[in-house]
């Protein structure tokens, strides 16, 4: 099952008190809202779903004044920073195991993962499959 959350576009003004904390999963789409990347905020991640989605969209000078950053701050990944516009999160503190789901089930859709993750250094699991392809999946192909 897909994040249901409706899409939101990025605003650089954004509050980032606005965001959570927490650990969760989330998903970057291009100006067409197709996802082009689908991450995680794991116990790991400094400032949760907040820290990772400015690591996404933010660059370095709008946290500059801020007393807190992302230590990969200024290192996304190339296809989000060309491409990246809206964003959807979700609050989980079963994060790896909903993105396994999340990633499965764009797998099984598409035929393939997000481009942004197909360029990420992280190892992505074995992904199982369904063996069924969701109605959304027919509207975006």
């Amino acid at each position: 099952m897909r994040i249901r959350k409706p899409w939101t576009e990025w605003d650089d003004e954004i509050n980032f008190k606005s965001l959570p904390g927490a650990m969760g999963v989330f998903e970057i789409a291009d100006e067409d809202r197709k996802t082009i990347y689908i991450g995680k905020a794991s116990g790991k991640s400094p400032f949760g779903l907040r820290g990772e989605l400015f690591l996404c969209f933010a660059d370095t000078e709008r946290l500059e004044d801020a007393n807190w950053t992302h230590p990969k701050m200024g290192q996304v990944l190339p296809t989000i920073k060309e491409k990246a516009k809206y964003y959807r999160y979700e609050v989980n503190h079963m994060y790896y195991s909903r993105w396994i789901e999340i990633l499965t089930r764009f797998n099984e859709d598409h035929g393939r993962l997000p481009p942004a993750n197909l360029e990420d250094q992280e190892d992505i699991p074995k992904l199982g499959k369904y063996h069924w392809k969701t109605q959304e999946s027919a509207m975006e192909d």
